[in-house]
């Protein structure tokens, strides 16, 4: 299947579709609003933002959502960025639409100049898959996640 990835910025009709996701995934279990997660995907339509909304598109059709954020852990404000907020369809999930989103993040992480990313999860087998390694286990109210790092090696020009 063929996946194409591209910056939210170039599709502002999709923050609806986009803010959806992240909040029946992630921003109603976690106490916010609906408002407040648009209002939130408003932001990364600012093309001078380093903070980014990547939607993968099959077919033609928007099937997938990664954000790369300055930081995504309270307790470790100085890891940044993050990959966060992987998301794709369950119909589509085992296409590779996860693959090509956390690659397009990871360029993204590289042509602003980091030289690490940095996300927490609790499928870090999922992500070793891709070359990520486990970095620190979480404990307290996070015990079962892991934080995880991706090396972002630069390529000779």
């Amino acid at each position: 299947m063929m996946v194409r990835v591209e910056s939210l910025e170039k599709h502002p009709e999709l923050v609806p579709l986009c803010a959806r996701w992240n909040f029946e995934e992630w921003g109603q279990p976690a106490g916010r609003t609906m408002e407040q997660t648009v209002e939130a995907f408003l932001g990364f339509l600012d093309r001078s933002g380093r903070q980014k909304a990547l939607v993968a598109f099959a077919s033609g059709l928007p099937v997938g959502l990664a954000l790369l954020i300055e930081n995504d852990l309270e307790t470790h404000m100085h890891l940044r960025p993050w990959l966060a907020s992987l998301y794709v369809m369950p119909e589509m999930r085992g296409n590779g639409v996860g693959k090509a989103l956390i690659q397009a993040t990871e360029s993204v992480a590289r042509d602003q100049g980091h030289a690490e990313l940095y996300l927490y999860t609790s499928e870090a087998q999922y992500y070793q898959r891709f070359g990520w390694q486990e970095l620190e286990p979480l404990t307290g109210a996070d015990a079962g996640l892991v934080i995880m790092v991706r090396r972002l090696i630069r390529l000779a020009s």
